[in-house]
């Protein structure tokens, strides 16, 4: 008997979850041990003591599997970076900022091949690409693992909003927003069309998108290159973070 009157699972519901938690506990032991190029079907069924034919009544491929895995990381992505982030009170932006730049830098250097599969899956398409035309059809119109990038960018992107909002109602830093080069139109364009929306989750003005895409384009590259050992500076790193986030802050005119 499989009914459940009291409205929780049913031992069929209880043992497919078991086994999905299986079957998905050794593909993050083959990924942590091989890379997401290790990940195999075959090996998971052999792992798990089903046929490999068997696994398709819980993942409808590779891909599948590994999609819902990019999805479990970015929960615990987000979930630590939340925590980090309300160590600060709500009306500390800056504070808050911050912390979702180093949770970032510390979640990815401590889960190297996770983060190794969220930068290279689905393939020619990462789930950390930030492409603003996916937006053209709607949020809703997105895969899971984009959208759970979009959340996490947001946790950020947030704040700068409202830090933005709350810089021009105390009337701080330089008229019009921080400085920025000259650029074109179309650049102009697609930073307040695509990167705002995309990045931030809401408009800002042009020298704050300009300032914070600038930003996280060099945050991203600096987390990329240590967790995959290219940072030139190797003795040295905590205090070469502090100083490039430093640097930005000032790109947005403050000091502190």
């Amino acid at each position: 008997m499989t009914s459940n009157t009291a409205g929780g699972p049913t031992r069929r519901e209880r043992m497919r979850a078991e086994t999905i938690a299986e079957i998905k506990a050794s593909a993050r032991a083959q990924l942590e041990e091989s890379g997401p190029s290790g990940v195999s079907l075959r090996a998971i069924a052999r792992d798990v003591g089903v046929t490999p034919a068997a696994l398709y009544r819980y993942f409808d491929s590779l891909d599948a599997l590994l999609t819902e895995l990019c999805c479990d990381f970015y929960d615990e992505l987000i979930a630590v970076t939340r925590d980090s982030m309300d160590a600060s009170p709500p009306e500390a932006h800056l504070e808050r900022m911050k912390a979702w730049v180093w949770c970032f830098r510390s979640w990815a250097v401590a889960n190297r091949r996770r983060f190794e599969l969220m930068l290279s899956f689905p393939e020619g398409d990462g789930a950390l690409t930030l492409d603003g035309r996916k937006l053209e059809d709607g949020f809703e119109a997105l895969d899971p693992v984009t959208r759970r990038s979009l959340e996490h960018s947001h946790l950020c992107g947030r704040e700068l909003a409202a830090f933005w909002r709350q810089t021009e109602a105390e009337g701080g830093t330089a008229p019009g927003g921080p400085p920025m080069p000259e650029v074109s139109e179309a650049l102009a364009e697609e930073l307040q069309d695509k990167c705002s929306r995309f990045i931030v989750g809401e408009q800002v003005p042009l020298p704050w998108i300009y300032s914070f895409v600038s930003a996280w384009v060099r945050v991203f590259g600096l987390v990329v290159m240590e967790a995959f050992g290219s940072l030139p500076v190797q003795e040295n790193v905590d205090e070469f973070y502090k100083t490039q986030v430093m640097t930005m802050l000032r790109d947005f005119g403050i000091s502190e």
